[in-house]
């Protein structure tokens, strides 16, 4: 919300910044810590909170140590350092914080004042001259139980404040009566210039404080001494003997206070060092380097001042000047000094402008409403002034009234008058004829209030231009005479009124009379009426019942028909809806049969198809088991055969010498032969041992059936391969499908991982839950020993209770013979009656006494032998 507030009047980003440093060094500075080295030597302390604050003001820290413990002294021509104590390095960081302080408050108030001011914001006029509209907030006068300078300060403010508000009211009064054309006589007032002297006279108190503070060894012992000495003859000053050294009076004008002077002197000379404000002006914050010797509220151009008030100020510019030449850097300017320049300022302001005053008055110190604390509102009235105000305006004429006014409130006083001559008289000018009407008429009126003194004759009234101004009392004279013929015209009202209020009685007594007798009459007449047309309506009614049971004989008649009609009708068009339902259900019997023959047999053939399919899959798989077992069995004969060819043709190799060369080298020209090689090697020995040796006819015809054989054996081979290649494309998707199953089983156990880990979570909780369980099992046994304990003493009390009640039993058995016995033993049956009602009373007052409900309550009256009242009732609220 504050940065808010000031981006709006235009402080933000690093002007903001700034403002930020400013205020943290003002903290750092508290932060400060400095001890002594010597009697008359310190240094700081606090080395971090000192780095601190070089970073902040961007001031080396060396510079800094040395201007809060080292003080250059400036005596004409030569300077000096001196070496500042411990209190003295503190008092001076503190110093530098404040002044810090209020130059960014007042830089702060600049820049409203110029994000406001009609120079920077007013487009249209640039450069011309504008007014200025200001409103002050004044201290507001101050006693307490304890005054110190703070107090003095402010009270001297409105003491300031007061004067002027003083010389604006007489100014006031002594304007209007030149305007008015009143001679003014010498007016008598108090004024405050006797305090304004003791406080800031040559020989005042603000020249002693000043003084003591100048003083290497200066007390506030010693300025309390020089005032009393000084100021003895001065009322506005008093001091009781018996009073302690440091205390004094001061008559203000709402009143006396009391100041304690204690530490004056140390608050007045705080002063700030010329060392320190060198180390501001080298400070990277514009605040801090260029706002310190700045005072003004603004920044923009100021109105143009009078002649004599510049002068003035030329000329307190001049003088300030020279002191600050003559004199050296020992003698600072002390805060009553620059606070008596500050308020001469502020007042000059004001004689410059046009000033109104607002007085706040607090009705009390409780803040409620319709409360009146009158002591603490007439101190307010006193203090604010207001009082010397009113006695002011009330010294001469206090009451003033226009002309037409006091014509309109009192012409009537005097309805004979010549002043009503004068008001006809249409030759004159009407502002003539009014004037000289309320001076004939004020001259009748207040002729016995005409004093005569030194032979001369004062009236009780003046005549000014627009306005007639009254002496003191004259103008209460007039009203009371007022109020006076106000009451004898009155009485004539009230007269008149009361007449009216009767005769409008009478008048509505007499319309009450006349409208009764009416409504009489029309009562009588209306009972006639009634009584003509109720015999009407019984001739009526007999008429009617005589054709109403003609009527519904008829009306029976019709609808017993109509009964059997309907009766006849209702079985007629259940029977045909029967067989119309009937009709229907066969018909749709059939038509849903002829919908879902065609679904039925097409369903069947896809059965019996895939029925033919599974057993075409079966006999296949069963020829193919058939085929690999036949091919199985083809491969070892043919492995037997080859074997059998080999082992043929190696003897037929051994047998026939000169064919062996060629048969070897035609065996050995492959490195691995296969198997397939072998064969053809051995059919091509077959075949050229055929042709060697034509005469072997079985050999050849076993060498055909062999090659026809191994055709026959390659074709299977073929087969076989081809089978083979697509069972490895079964077992490749095998595979996959595995790999598949391999994925859906890894993710899984991933989520049977994490449901196991659901399941620890779960664990846990159901562990505390235990846990809560035990505590709550022992918080229930413990409330089960306070119910037991309940429990006992329930039943104490229910003991005591029962006990109670037995004694109240024998009491209302005793009560109960007492009043039967009378019952029985006494004639007079009203003494009977007031024994049976007070024994009744007396049972009530237990019962109500007790709590409990009777049987009077429930509305059941005990009869004469049964007790009045039941044990029972006593023992209800024990039955649970």
């Amino acid at each position: 919300m504050t940065v808010d507030a000031l981006k709006l009047v235009g402080i933000e980003s690093e002007t903001l910044l700034t403002l930020w440093r400013a205020i943290c060094t003002v903290l750092q500075l508290g932060n400060l810590e400095f001890e002594p080295t010597s009697d008359d030597e310190c240094r700081v302390s606090s080395i971090d909170e000192l780095d601190d604050l070089s970073s902040l003001m961007g001031v080396p820290a060396s510079d800094l140590s040395r201007a809060f413990t080292i003080r250059n002294v400036k005596a004409k021509s030569e300077n000096f350092q001196v070496f500042m104590t411990a209190e003295k390095a503190q008092e001076s960081a503190d110093a530098f914080a404040k002044e810090i302080y209020a130059k960014t408050f007042l830089w702060l108030v600049r820049s409203i004042n110029d994000a406001t001011c009609a120079e920077k914001n007013y487009k249209h006029n640039k450069g011309g001259d504008f007014g200025i509209i200001g409103l002050l907030d004044i201290f507001g006068f101050e006693s307490f139980e304890v005054n110190r300078f703070e107090q003095l300060c402010i009270n001297y403010a409105n003491e300031k404040l007061q004067q002027k508000f003083t010389q604006d009211i007489f100014s006031s009064v002594q304007e209007e009566y030149e305007a008015e054309g009143i001679e003014l006589e010498e007016i008598t007032y108090d004024d405050n210039t006797d305090v304004l002297d003791l406080v800031e006279g040559k020989m005042g108190l603000l020249a002693f404080l000043n003084e003591e503070c100048m003083r290497p060894k200066g007390s506030d012992k010693a300025f309390v001494f020089k005032a009393q000495a000084s100021n003895m003859s001065n009322p506005c000053f008093f001091r009781d003997k018996h009073a302690p050294d440091c205390e004094f009076g001061i008559r203000h004008y709402a009143g006396a206070v009391v100041y304690d002077a204690t530490n004056f002197v140390v608050k007045n000379s705080d002063t700030l060092p010329s060392d320190l404000l060198q180390c501001a002006a080298m400070s990277t914050n514009h605040i801090i380097a260029n706002e310190l010797n700045n005072d003004s509220m603004t920044s923009t151009r100021s109105r143009p001042e009078p002649k004599k008030q510049r002068r003035k100020q030329r000329t307190s510019l001049l003088s300030s000047k020279q002191m600050t030449r003559k004199n050296s850097n020992i003698a600072a300017e002390t805060v009553w000094t620059k606070f008596r320049s500050q308020l001469g300022r502020l007042m000059d302001s004001l004689s410059s402008t046009q000033t109104r005053y607002i007085r706040c008055i607090k009705p009390n110190t409780k803040k409620s409403s319709f409360i009146m604390e009158h002591e603490a509102t007439v101190n307010q009235l006193r203090y604010a002034g207001v009082v010397a105000a009113v006695t002011i305006s009330r010294s001469a004429f206090p009451n003033r009234l226009e002309h037409l006014v006091v014509l309109e409130k009192f012409k009537s006083l005097f309805p004979k008058g010549n002043h009503i001559k004068v008001l006809n008289d249409q030759h004159l000018d009407p502002e003539e004829r009014i004037f000289s009407a309320v001076e004939i008429l004020l001259t009748i009126a207040l002729k016995k209030m005409e004093m005569e003194r030194d032979n001369t004759v004062f009236r009780a009234f003046v005549m000014g231009k627009s306005r007639a101004y009254f002496r003191a009392g004259a103008l209460e004279f007039l009203e009371g005479e007022r109020l006076r013929y106000l009451g004898d015209f009155a009485i004539v009202l009230q007269t008149k009124a009361r007449s009216f209020i009767v005769r409008s009685k009478y008048l509505k007594f007499k319309q009450a009379t006349v409208s009764l007798q009416s409504n009489y009459r029309r009562r009588m007449d209306q009972k006639e009426y009634h009584t003509a047309r109720n015999c009407l309506i019984k001739i009526q009614c007999w008429y009617r019942i005589l054709c109403a049971s003609r009527t519904i004989v008829h009306l029976r008649r019709k609808k017993s028909a109509t009964i059997i009609q309907s009766n006849w009708r209702s079985y007629r068009d259940n029977r045909r809806f029967g067989t119309i339902k009937r009709c229907a259900v066969v018909i749709q019997t059939m038509m849903r049969g002829a919908i879902q023959r065609p679904k039925y047999r097409e369903s069947l053939l896809n059965k019996r198809e895939e029925a033919k399919l599974e057993n075409q899959l079966v006999a296949l798989q069963r020829k193919l088991e058939e085929a690999e077992a036949k091919r199985m069995e083809a491969e070892k004969r043919a492995e037997a055969k080859v074997s059998a060819a080999v082992e043929q043709y190696k003897e037929e190799q051994e047998n026939q010498a000169p064919l062996s060369s060629a048969v070897v080298a035609e065996g050995s020209n492959p490195e691995k032969p296969t198997e397939q090689s072998g064969v053809h090697g051995a059919t091509e020995a077959i075949a050229g041992s055929g042709s060697i040796d034509e005469e072997s006819v079985e050999q050849q015809k076993l060498m055909d059936e062999s090659g026809r054989m191994l055709e026959y054996l390659r074709k299977e081979v073929f087969k076989l391969r081809s089978q083979n290649q697509q069972l490895r494309t079964d077992f490749d998707l095998l595979k996959d499908n595995n790999q598949r199953l391999m994925d859906a089983n890894a993710s899984a156990g991933a989520s049977f991982a994490a449901l196991n880990q659901h399941a620890k979570q779960l664990s846990k909780e159901n562990a505390q839950l235990v846990s809560e369980v035990s505590s709550t099992k022992a918080q229930m046994q413990k409330i089960h020993v306070l119910q037991t304990e309940l429990k006992e003493e329930l039943r104490m009390k229910q003991l005591s209770y029962v006990s109670e009640v037995q004694s109240r039993f024998q009491y209302q058995k005793a009560l109960q013979k007492v009043a039967d016995l009378i019952e029985a033993s006494c004639r007079d049956y009203r003494l009977v009656q007031q024994v049976l009602e007070i024994t009744d009373e007396v049972e009530m007052e237990h019962m109500t006494a007790g709590g409990n409900n009777t049987s009077h309550e429930n509305g059941n009256e005990p009869g004469p032998g049964e007790p009045r009242s039941s044990i029972f009732s006593y023992l209800n609220p024990f039955s649970s």
